[in-house]
């Protein structure tokens, strides 16, 4: 039998968090850690009663790192206190995952112990706010779009973390709620998905205290796609800007040299500012700069040779050529997206981290 971990990242906690947790037994897992992700003083009593009414280990630091870097602290600490650890199930405190589906996501990870185990809610029930219908829907349809892996519920902190993916969940980029969606987006390149349906639980509104910061956290989980967008726009205008002026006053004598050499000179142009932009803003992947140049440089020459050639093709249009272009740019970029994400900048496997000696995660 698998031994398995129950890991909980805490930050400023309700008064119903101990209940919850007194529900857990010591043989439920084989460790139990809880982490104070810099509640501050206020909330000692709270943590104090955890540690003497329950099974909980408790992990403290003085200063909030954020979910996920809760979630790291919390990994590499069970790791170094408990190396045969084959399994880390984590979880949050707010009161969205009951005892049950905990302990059912835990057994389903014994059973299929080399995937990871998700506990997945259902957003269709009448109980679920619209925001989180929404924010789940596109990250659902964005989450297939990238990794062609269905995931019903991509944003449930419920999952069971095989020991195979702890180095990656140790290098994962990120400390807030963007963590667990760079996670997941890298964690089934190399495990298969196992999903557990679980209650959907949501306390009635203004009830509940979230930490989730709307428009900020949404910003870190979804920056990639949203900085492309925004370097691609730049690079959209500066080639478009260039196809014009080529177009128009250089190379105008027929028609085939109108469209080829302008679109060659501004592709050219545009190209190199898109490669650094998207290789240290973007993507921020480590590895080969060169070979990820050369990948890039020949999915530019596909795309030159394909937008040169559409945009030639449909030349007979009644509109101007530049507005031809940009249709056919917009769609080349979208699929672009997908392939520089998936093959020219793809994450490299994460290397081995060395686990902290013991005691120096702490930092009371």
């Amino acid at each position: 039998m698998n031994k398995v971990a129950l890991l909980i990242p805490c930050y400023e906690p309700n008064d119903k968090v101990l209940g919850f947790l007194k529900q857990f037994k010591e043989d439920d897992f084989d460790y139990f850690l809880l982490v104070n992700d810099g509640s501050g003083e206020k909330y000692d009593s709270i943590f104090s009663s955890i540690d003497q009414e329950t099974v909980f280990n408790l992990l403290y630091y003085g200063k909030n790192k954020g979910k996920g870097g809760a979630l790291k602290t919390g990994i590499e600490y069970i790791l170094n206190e408990k190396p045969d650890i084959d399994c880390i199930v984590t979880c949050d405190s707010d009161g969205q995952h009951t005892y049950e589906d905990i302990l059912n996501v835990k057994n389903r990870a014994n059973i299929e112990p080399n995937s990871l185990v998700m506990g997945v809610r259902q957003f269709s029930k009448e109980n679920v706010p619209a925001r989180s219908k929404f924010g789940n829907n596109f990250s659902k349809i964005y989450f297939k779009l990238v990794t062609k892996t269905n995931c019903r519920d991509t944003q449930t902190g419920l999952r069971a973390i095989p020991s195979c993916l702890f180095d990656l969940a140790l290098n994962t980029l990120g400390n807030r709620f963007d963590y667990e969606m760079n996670f997941l987006l890298e964690a089934v390149k190399e495990v298969p998905l196992a999903q557990v349906d679980i209650s959907t639980v949501y306390e009635p509104k203004g009830e509940h205290k979230s930490h989730f910061k709307t428009l900020k956290d949404s910003f870190l989980i979804y920056k990639t796609p949203i900085l492309y967008v925004l370097i691609s726009t730049i690079s959209f205008f500066i080639d478009i800007g260039i196809f014009a002026l080529l177009s128009t006053f250089v190379f105008n004598d027929n028609s085939e040299q109108q469209v080829f050499l302008s679109n060659l000179v501004c592709r050219i142009i545009s190209g190199l500012f898109n490669f650094l932009m998207l290789n240290f803003i973007v993507f921020r992947t480590k590895g080969n700069t060169v070979s990820k140049a050369l990948k890039y440089w020949l999915l530019w020459l596909i795309n030159y040779g394909l937008g040169s050639s559409l945009t030639y093709l449909f030349e007979f249009l009644p509109m101007a050529l530049s507005f031809i272009k940009i249709i056919i740019d917009a769609i080349i970029a979208i699929l672009n997206y997908i392939i520089n994400l998936t093959f020219v900048f793809a994450r490299r496997k994460s290397k081995k981290k060395e686990i902290l000696k013991k005691g120096e995660v702490m930092n009371i």
